[in-house]
């Protein structure tokens, strides 16, 4: 009989969680950013609707969660929150649900003291005094949680990955796979389509490192370092067949400015002589190559890359500035201010003569894209997104949208009785799909009125406002950033690895 994580016996109950009251007027504090303070698991949830008999396996997300208040309230970023795992469990149309602490070493560093001690890598702020011993920076491990190597590994961009159990998602230790990886790598990562190895990099100052690990032994298969000449903020790529896509632009992350206190994620448009720069490094010799664009401006995340007709073809979205402008260091912007609204773009790349152009191919504001991954470095049809057009006082997001880049229109939801702050949307392929968009978007809404979170499972084919499904949770799960799908196979053999471990 195949495992399954909703009939694990719960734990003994504990008092409802709650979330922090902080007094303070800071945006990634409040609403659906608010941490919430205890760990949670309930099951047999409640779903409006019918969650599909075929959607089996688990939603894994990680969210941005101080676990005590920030040293600094007024210049504590999204980005700097504790990394707290949520998984939510389907099966036969059922749901269970966990939450727990990606227990790091440097939260363990704060939690023996009580008190927040490190200081915000974002904007500055002041550093607490350090234990004997205690790590130099901060692991939030609150990027990405993906299932590989029969782990849930969880990542961050300034530190190792986290290992964690599939199921009770306790913490293991630093994952680093095999030892193939040393000091950080990217919360980012791409499937190969073809073998199921992972593709990755490491952005150490101004030196990129492309990785390749295989799916069946987890060890790094295939590395390569090249220098970009400066310290630019490297949070996301593509790839396509032939190519690993990275963009080089003012928006920088500075390691010394974060040592003296000072803000580290920075506007430096005079760093660049040439403006904006599409970096291409062949993933078969390792050549690299540089494609001018100009302009000074940000991406933030990619769809997807292909190769087509002599061109590659780059998806994803554009901003028109991201960090405290380089001579504002002291007064630095407010957390949200130097992030604006990005707005979907495409690039070119002209493989004959290497003449790189750009166009926007949606004029609706919007964030986190994604695609059905099986697509990965082929043509796509589709891409999804979350909108962020109204700007809010309390959100960030306000709907959930599907472009279709063949009829060039873009289709947008909102949440149904006021459900708004959706996350990155997550599509799950149907059982025995047959299209591109045969299958499922997976997000989680913030419910201003009960203060909760919920699971909105909508057809990725015929997008509409009230969703095939609402999933309630029992908590809040603060705003984040990305998470994965692990199909009930690939779970199960990873949770029976770890019963097996004993």
């Amino acid at each position: 009989m195949p495992l399954d994580p909703m009939t694990v016996v719960p734990r003994p109950t504990a008092p409802p969680p709650t979330g922090a009251d902080w007094s303070t007027g800071n945006k990634f504090l409040r609403g659906p950013f608010a941490p919430w303070t205890e760990e949670s698991e309930a099951y047999g949830l409640e779903v409006d609707g019918e969650i599909p008999a075929d959607l089996a396996g688990a939603l894994f997300r990680v969210s941005s969660n101080p676990r005590f208040q920030p040293r600094n309230t007024d210049r504590y970023h999204w980005w700097e929150g504790d990394g707290m795992v949520c998984g939510i469990y389907l099966r036969e149309g059922r749901a269970a649900y966990r939450t727990r602490w990606v227990e790091t070493n440097s939260m363990k560093v704060e939690v023996e003291a009580g008190e927040a001690v490190y200081s915000g890598f974002v904007n500055g702020g002041t550093a607490g005094r350090l234990p004997e011993g205690a790590p130099r920076a901060k692991n939030v491990a609150n990027i990405n949680a993906g299932l590989f190597d029969d782990h849930l590994i969880v990542y961050f961009d300034g530190g190792l990955p986290h290992a964690l159990d599939p199921e009770t998602l306790r913490t293991l230790g630093t994952y680093d796979f095999h030892g193939g990886i040393d000091v950080l790598c990217t919360g980012h990562y791409k499937t190969d389509p073809d073998t199921g190895d992972m593709l990755f990099f490491a952005a150490t100052g101004p030196v990129i490192t492309w990785y390749r690990a295989d799916v069946k032994t987890a060890e790094i298969i295939d590395s390569h370092s090249f220098d970009i000449g400066v310290p630019v903020l490297m949070h996301d790529f593509a790839v396509s067949d032939t190519y690993a896509v990275f963009f080089v632009t003012p928006a920088q992350f500075r390691l010394d400015l974060v040592a003296r206190s000072l803000p580290g994620v920075v506007w430096d448009e005079d760093s660049l002589e040439h403006g904006v720069q599409i970096v291409l490094m062949n993933r078969h010799t390792h050549e690299v190559t540089w494609h001018e664009l100009g302009g000074h401006w940000a991406n933030t995340h990619f769809y997807n890359a292909y190769e087509q007709d002599g061109e590659l073809i780059v998806d994803g979205h554009r901003i028109s500035r991201l960090g405290s402008p380089v001579d504002r260091l002291f007064a630095p912007l407010g957390s949200h201010e130097w992030f604006p609204p990005a707005l979907p773009h495409r690039w070119r790349v002209d493989l004959a003569t290497g003449r790189a152009t750009e166009e926007m191919t949606s004029g609706v504001f919007g964030e986190f894209p994604k695609i059905n991954d099986a697509y990965t470095g082929r043509p796509h049809r589709y891409g999804y997104f979350v909108t962020t057009r109204g700007l809010a006082e309390d959100t960030m997001s306000d709907g959930l949208a599907r472009h279709d880049y063949l009829l060039d229109r873009t289709t947008v939801v909102e949440g149904p009785e006021g459900l708004t702050s959706p996350s990155e949307p997550v599509f799950v392929a149907r059982e025995n799909a047959r299209a591109e968009d045969d299958g499922y978007l997976l997000s989680l809404w913030w419910n201003r009125a009960t203060d909760l979170s919920e699971l909105l499972v909508h057809d990725a084919a015929d997008l509409r406002r009230t969703p095939l499904a609402r999933v309630k949770l029992p908590s809040r799960v603060p705003f984040g950033f990305h998470g994965s799908w692990a199909d009930h196979d690939v779970l199960d053999r990873a949770i029976a690895a770890h019963h097996s471990d004993g």
